[in-house]
């Protein structure tokens, strides 16, 4: 029997790119609809949390999707890969900790070892699913970390505020916007924001 999952993100974009790449294992997992999951009528054995432009670690919104009885296990689908972003999700409640460096097939392999009750954490470099996912503003050219860090700019975040929520650097930070402001071909935070709305880096809801 597949392992039914459903992936929550605020971006449906991101949402609908990540359902894209489960639905080529239907064989092995069932895609639900967030909606349908929230009215009680379809539990799931997995929620997986997508992080684009979404808190990771110490301020996801894991202790809300723990307190779902309809959601039998969470894993954390993230860039953010380090050993703080980790032992911060699973100290939560997360019951596994999947990079977005991951292959299709060992993001697939991953959720299946977390619908069967282990605790999983996949961090090692592979051929990242993501070149088949979508993201707000990647035909803009922006990459999917760049649309991320415009995504939290749009959100009202400070930039110390986005790397204590990315566990990035500072500088690292620093140098995604940079790149990302050359394309948008803006020089101010207003203008970022501006720009971000209009390319679709406002998130669609809140959970």
């Amino acid at each position: 029997m597949p392992v039914r999952v459903t992936v929550i993100n605020d971006y449906l974009v991101v949402v609908a790119g990540v359902n894209a790449i489960l639905s080529e294992y239907a064989d092995r997992i069932e895609v639900v609809e967030k909606r349908t999951v929230s009215k009680g009528a379809a539990p799931v054995d997995v929620a997986l949390y997508d992080t684009f432009a979404a808190p990771v670690g110490k301020h996801a919104r894991l202790a809300a999707l723990r307190q779902d009885p309809s959601i039998g296990a969470i894993a954390v689908y993230s860039f953010a890969a380090g050993h703080a972003a980790v032992e911060d999700s699973l100290a939560l409640g997360a019951n596994g900790f999947l990079s977005k460096s991951l292959s299709a097939p060992e993001l697939v392999r991953g959720i299946e070892e977390i619908a069967a009750g282990r605790v999983v954490t996949m961090v090692g470099p592979g051929l990242s699913a993501t070149g088949a996912n979508d993201w707000p503003a990647k035909e803009a050219g922006l990459s999917a970390r760049e649309a991320e860090m415009v995504g939290l700019i749009v959100q009202g975040m400070s930039n110390r505020e986005i790397g204590d929520r990315c566990y990035l650097s500072a500088n690292t930070v620093k140098t995604y916007i940079r790149a990302a402001y050359r394309k948008m071909g803006v020089n101010t935070r207003a203008q970022a924001v501006a720009w971000g709305i209009e390319h679709g880096l406002k998130p669609d809801r809140q959970a």
